[in-house]
């Protein structure tokens, strides 16, 4: 009968006497989407966007025109679809006026929606984001995007349901001190009325849901007591911050193994203290602890128990050999780093052509695409190449290329990254007085014809 207003009004009256009914709450949920899509609104919707679309289609047409004629044809199809396209919005205006809260929220949620799931994934919000502020990267909307899920996701999904979504709309409401309305508006104007073109990159989608669970574990073990506690028992100096030392004391107190505590936490802090502070402050320290638990395929509630069994029992005693692998760890690590801030300021030496040409090196050298040369894949793409260029190609010879092109090796993984690689064949160029370009192009070609 196309009364879908009084179908949902009717279904809320049911719910009113059976509120855990699952037959109504999905009628519900059906007579909403239908009252949305079936909307003045929602249709002036669709006119402003398929309208704006072929405005812009008609516009590229118009600057391709090879005569005057075409390009005066295509001009005026454009302007009368310009046209078309500011009467749908002014529809739209007029139609949210006439709305309710709830009317206006349901259909922000299905103009986000965008693949008509039922929920809100990290890209999708990303996008809106970007609408909101268009002087916002896309990279800046997506981690605005995760953590913004990783708040609101209560069932974990990494993505927001209509219920999580109105909690969201809630908090952005109180934030910027406007009313629930005006920012549903706002949301549906930036949506539909901004340019497209800047619209999503093509982006993992499986990535970001994993981002977001990962952030959202992150957010729920920050609030822990136990994390605090053990964030306590590390915190040996109690500064409010933990040293390279003080996480590997605590780690040989889980481990009885300094020489293996230390080269966990060298791992660690290399990934995690990227702005090279040589300290971990609480939240820095928090995705220490999950990423001890990932890496032991544990959850935090065992690793959590575990340390502070280790930490509090005061059976572990650290003798001075431990003490002394401690000291030289230290300065391994400050080394480490120093290495790291030189790879990266060589990498910037490279303009971006001759970086492109190093990584598609990289990838033909990568044979098992694991992202990293070990070396017997520099062994075997290094052997090509002298075999080729008559630069000394017995085992000895090659093994030792290897040996100079494994000093790039910052982290100390006896692997090499794509940053790794790059400057260690810029110094392996220069050290057989080859140009850079001349060398990669020879090795390339050596590497596709053997």
């Amino acid at each position: 009968m196309g009364r879908y207003q009084d179908e949902v009004q009717a279904y809320k009256v049911g719910l009113g006497y059976c509120p855990d009914d699952k037959t109504l709450t999905q009628g519900m949920a059906s007579a909403k989407k239908s009252r949305t899509s079936n909307s003045k609104a929602s249709q002036a919707a669709r006119k402003t966007k398929a309208t704006k679309q072929a405005a812009n289609s008609r516009k590229k047409k118009a600057q391709k025109s090879e005569t005057v004629s075409q390009f005066v044809k295509q001009t005026k199809k454009n302007l009368e679809l310009q046209m078309a396209a500011l009467q749908a919005q002014l529809d739209m205006v007029n139609e949210l006026e006439k709305m309710s809260i709830e009317e206006k929220s349901d259909l922000l949620f299905s103009l986000m929606d965008k693949d008509g799931g039922g929920t809100i994934d990290a890209k999708e919000l990303a996008e809106a984001f970007r609408k909101q502020n268009e002087g916002l990267s896309f990279g800046g909307s997506i981690e605005k995007s995760i953590e913004m899920i990783a708040i609101y996701d209560e069932d974990g999904d990494a993505e927001l349901d209509r219920e999580e979504f109105e909690q969201f709309l809630n908090r952005m409401v109180s934030d910027l001190n406007t009313t629930f309305s005006e920012f549903c508006e706002f949301l549906v104007y930036q949506i539909l009325f901004t340019d497209d073109s800047a619209d999503g990159e093509d982006v993992d989608i499986n990535e970001l849901n994993q981002e977001v669970k990962e952030r959202g574990e992150l957010l729920d073990s920050l609030g822990d007591p136990r994390m605090k506690d053990l964030f306590v028992l590390f915190d040996r100096e109690g500064n409010n911050y933990v040293s390279f030392k003080e996480v590997a004391c605590g780690l040989y107190h889980l481990t009885n193994n300094m020489e293996e505590s230390a080269k966990a936490t060298t791992n660690l802090l290399l990934m995690l203290d990227k702005d090279d502070a040589r300290k971990l402050d609480y939240p820095k320290f928090a995705k220490l602890i999950l990423a001890i638990a990932a890496t032991s395929n544990a959850s935090f509630d065992e690793v959590a128990d575990d340390l502070t069994l280790a930490l509090t029992s005061g059976d572990t005693v650290m003798d001075n050999h431990a003490l002394k692998i401690l000291t030289i760890a230290d300065e391994a690590y400050a080394q480490a780093r120093e290495k790291e801030k030189s790879l990266k300021r060589s990498i910037k030496s490279l303009d971006p052509f001759s970086y492109q040409r190093v990584l598609k090196l990289f990838d033909l050298w990568d044979a098992d695409n694991s992202g990293t040369l070990d070396f017997d894949e520099l062994f075997d793409g290094l052997r090509r190449y002298q075999a080729a260029s008559n630069n000394g190609h017995t085992k000895e010879e090659v093994e030792k290329g290897v040996e100079m092109l494994m000093e790039g090796d910052i982290d100390g993984d006896q692997q090499l990254d794509r940053e790794e690689f790059a400057v260690s064949i810029m110094k392996y160029a220069d050290t057989v007085g080859t140009d850079l370009h001349e060398l990669i192009d020879f090795i390339c070609v050596i590497t596709g014809l053997c």
